[in-house]
């Protein structure tokens, strides 16, 4: 192993993968966007409040709302305002709007743990079909070396003039079609290593190997429990199955809210404000004929922000009469959207009873084909060294022997993918059953 080389196991693979998946980036990434939206839904209920600052120049014929007079000048003018106004009630929308932003944000975070569970079943099974193909590959290697020690000793009885080089031929077949199969799986562990690393979003020109999994015979051997108790727990656990649930009661909110868009709105609001203005004077001298102001000077700030100050309050009823039948149609619309949702969680169920009964299929295939397996290849490992034995005596042929060893050879690959098949389809089932989910262990 080069010093560049980096030995994943399984659960740092599954940890790489939980860290790196986009799906599951932009799941959490939703899920925040929907807690924003529930604690909104929550601040909804608080009343509004905002204020209001202007200064304008004016030149020419206007009329000062500060003066309450028409004017031909050139004038500055300025206030400020504060209004507040609160929802009364708008036909349970804000309380309905509040319970369907909850439901999302819980559908959201269960999205997060189905998108874990989907990147976790695809790397447990691309790393152990790395280490499958592996074990097949050490098998074909012990093979070849088998046929060459095989091949020398057959050279070496032919230059003693006791052999035959069709015997000799014979061996360099064989080693070249085993030499096949090695090349083959070589290509195969390749393949399955890139599919590995690129589902780990991680450098493909690096060099990376895998740690093998251990099992053992009683573990392999364990009797599978019933398919009903394991499917309870799968139905019980289940993120995506939650989710469709979740999403369906949000549905259910969302028409509610659209049929309740026909009754009133009552609100209520308050204001404050005031008003300067360079036409606001007060008069220091006045003709005393006419009494008209000879002498002014422009009222200061304070002056006329208490004196143009005014106070207001209003109660505003909304009754929707004729929308151009857009509340109508935003129910035809919420309607359709929660048949789809109730579709969606059938569909939602249907998969996973489909995926369960699968999994739990395979693994009692895969454990009645290790039983068989295992079997099989002890009664052809004896029967491979007898027939090696007497190969070597003389006493059978090179397609005797070469019939026994393909035979042992196939038996050894039949349990090494059995093995493999087994510990897949029961980490299959842990995933659905949350055996693998951090908050599930103890």
């Amino acid at each position: 192993m080069t010093l560049a080389q980096r030995t994943l196991t399984l659960e740092e693979c599954i940890d790489i993968a939980l860290d790196n998946n986009i799906s599951i980036k932009t799941a959490r990434n939703n899920a925040i966007s929907a807690k924003a939206g529930y604690t909104q839904s929550k601040f909804n209920f608080l009343p509004s409040l905002s204020a209001n600052a202007s200064h304008n120049w004016s030149e020419g014929l206007q009329f000062d709302q500060t003066v309450g007079n028409l004017v031909n000048t050139t004038a500055l003018s300025g206030g400020g305002s504060l209004s507040a106004g609160v929802t009364i009630f708008n036909g349970f929308r804000n309380v309905l709007t509040m319970g369907q932003r909850k439901l999302q944000y819980e559908a959201s975070l269960q999205t997060i743990k189905s998108n874990i569970q989907v990147t976790e079943a695809q790397v447990i099974g691309s790393f152990l079909d790395i280490i499958s193909t592996n074990e097949q590959l050490k098998i074909a290697i012990q093979t070849l070396d088998l046929l060459n020690d095989q091949l020398a000793r057959q050279e070496s009885i032919e230059r003693a003039g006791t052999g035959s080089m069709e015997q000799v031929y014979n061996f360099r077949a064989q080693i070249a079609q085993q030499k096949l199969t090695k090349v083959n799986l070589e290509n195969q562990l390749a393949t399955s290593e890139l599919t590995l690393l690129q589902l780990l979003l991680l450098d493909t020109t690096q060099d990376y190997e895998f740690a093998g999994v251990t099992s053992n015979d009683a573990q392999l051997e364990q009797e599978v429990e019933e398919f009903t108790t394991i499917y309870e727990r799968a139905e019980s656990f289940s993120p995506s199955l939650r989710s469709a649930e979740i999403s369906m009661e949000a549905s259910k909110k969302a028409l509610k809210i659209s049929q309740y868009q026909w009754m009133p709105t009552l609100s209520a609001g308050a204001s404050w404000g005031t008003s300067w203005s360079s036409n606001f004077v007060n008069v220091l001298e006045r003709d005393p004929v006419t009494q008209a102001p000879t002498r002014t000077e422009v009222a200061d700030w304070s002056t006329q922000f208490e004196a143009n100050e005014r106070k207001g309050a209003n109660l505003n009823l909304n009754i929707p009469l004729f929308t151009r039948f857009a509340n109508r149609t935003a129910v035809q619309q919420s309607k359709v959207q929660y048949l789809n949702a109730e579709l969606n969680l059938e569909q939602t169920k249907n998969t996973l009873i489909n995926q369960v009964q699968q999994a739990y299929l395979n693994l009692v295939n895969a454990k009645t084909s290790y039983a068989a397996a295992k079997e099989s290849l002890v009664n052809l490992n004896t029967s491979f060294e007898f027939s090696k034995t007497r190969y070597e005596s003389g006493t059978i042929d090179f397609v005797t022997y070469l019939q026994s060893l393909n035979l042992k050879n196939g038996a050894e690959f039949q349990l090494v993918q059995a093995r493999y098949a087994i510990m897949l389809r029961k980490l299959i089932l842990d995933i659905f059953t949350g055996e693998l989910d951090p908050e599930n262990s103890n």
